[in-house]
């Protein structure tokens, strides 16, 4: 083997080693952050995204009146928190399609960085439970079921191949307003899935302030990714139109 190839190799195995470590420290920040759950977090995730986190039995008259107040379905009431472990059947190491879809969608609720993100690629997701005992034991297909499943019963909502090719997972709803659903529909107007600031302020006769207000709050979204280059300068991508 020549050098460059060993050094090609401990530099990959360097980066998955690392990978794993990051996903380690946001599944144990996850599993924390359902111990410190507060009525203010509580209160804020069912406003936020429809969604009720029943893992603390102390907060048990909360959950049933934010349950009320924001007309939350039951099928939206998570009262278990799943872990690797019980994904897998352990006679038949099997596959709990559910289950796996559920440790996914709490995975994404419980980590700060995600929330908001509420429309995310399907191989994140798929970065996001194959650790551990799960490690090697999934693919990105049985994720894909998973998912399929939380659909139709409508824990999440929306599944969705784009024109990229790229399966995209909505697990909250989002909403916009009047500015953003604007930019929506130039965007779908133009029909190239991207588009720039200068677009915004000279087609919608906006000024740059309040164009940037809006498309950050897409980006927060998940819907538009920003990239800059040389050659075309700032531009806001929309996978999902």
């Amino acid at each position: 083997m020549a050098l460059r190839d060993i050094d090609d190799e401990i530099s990959l195995k360097e980066a998955m080693e690392k990978k794993a470590a990051e996903l380690k420290m946001k599944e144990m920040k996850a599993k924390a952050s359902v111990k410190n759950l507060t009525k203010e977090r509580l209160s804020e995730i069912a406003k936020k995204h429809g969604v009720l986190l029943a893992l603390n039995p102390e907060l048990k008259n909360q959950v049933a009146y934010l349950q009320e107040r924001y007309g939350i379905p039951s099928s939206k009431i998570i009262k278990e928190q799943i872990d690797e472990e019980s994904v897998l059947s352990k006679r038949f190491n099997r596959i709990d399609y559910e289950k796996l879809g559920m440790l996914a969608y709490q995975r994404v609720l419980l980590r700060k960085e995600e929330i908001g993100a509420g429309l995310i690629p399907l191989s994140e997701v798929f970065d996001l439970v194959n650790t551990g005992k799960l490690k090697d034991n999934i693919a990105i297909d049985d994720v894909a079921k998973a998912m399929e499943k939380l659909q139709k019963k409508g824990v999440i909502e929306n599944v969705e191949e784009v024109k990229s090719g790229a399966v995209m997972v909505q697990f909250f709803p989002i909403e916009y307003t009047q500015d953003e659903q604007k930019i929506i529909e130039l965007v779908k107007k133009r029909g190239e899935g991207v588009i720039s600031l200068e677009n915004i302020i000279n087609e919608l006769q906006w000024t740059q302030s309040r164009a940037l207000k809006s498309l950050k709050s897409l980006e927060d979204s998940g819907l538009a990714k920003y990239t800059e280059s040389m050659l075309k300068g700032k531009q806001w991508f929309f996978p999902s139109i």
